[in-house]
This record gives structure tokens, C-alpha cells and sequence, in this order.
């Protein structure tokens, strides 16, 4: 049973491959080579290779950014559209260590 339940899957699997290979040429008649909203897509370990060559490493003057603007959302989440509207506004003089504690201050 399961053999023959692969076999179907195989050959719709063909019939697709064979049908997207017959529509290809309209899809280059619109002058994109590509069909609108169509991504490309890559295996599972082809997606891992690309992503952490293309990341490389962080530096140490990032992940403390990345760290202090963790702290910045878990801070504001838990407040109220104006107290938020509130810790934006003094973040963008005073930067964000300072818009943090209003956030925790606020939060009381």
C-alpha cells in the first residue's frame, strides 16, 4: 500500500515538474522571469549554508545594541499606547537606557 501511495506521489510530482516546464514561456511573456509573488526556493541545508555565510559573525559593539534594544521592547510591552508614545519620545534625545528606566518607572 505504501509503495503504491509513493508511486502516485511520484508521478504527480512529474507531471508537475513537466507542467511548470511547459508554462515557463508565459511566465516570460509579462518580461519577468519569474511569476509575480513566486519566491525562489532552496532546500532545507542549501537555506542553513546561505544564511549564516551571508550573517557572518557579530561584533561586540552589535550584540550589545541587539541587547539593549531587547531590553528597550521587553520594557515597553507590557505599557499603554500613550506611556509608550511617551518612552519614544524621551528614546530619541536621551537614548535608550534612559527610555528603559522611564519604562520601568512607568510600569510601576
Amino acid at each position: 500500500m505504501a509503495r503504491h501511495l509513493f508511486a502516485i506521489l511520484d508521478d504527480l510530482i512529474a507531471n508537475l515538474a513537466e507542467l511548470k516546464a511547459a508554462l515557463a514561456p508565459l511566465a516570460l511573456i509579462g518580461g519577468q522571469g519569474r511569476v509575480r509573488g513566486q519566491k525562489a526556493r532552496l532546500s532545507a541545508t542549501s537555506r542553513e549554508g546561505v544564511a549564516s555565510a551571508a550573517r557572518g559573525p557579530v561584533s561586540a559593539n552589535r550584540r550589545a545594541a541587539m541587547r539593549v534594544e531587547g531590553q528597550y521592547m521587553s520594557a515597553i510591552r507590557s505599557l499603554s499606547a500613550a506611556q509608550r508614545a511617551q518612552v519614544k519620545k524621551l528614546r530619541a534625545p536621551k537614548g535608550a537606557e534612559a527610555a528603559i528606566a522611564l519604562a520601568r518607572k512607568l510600569r510601576r
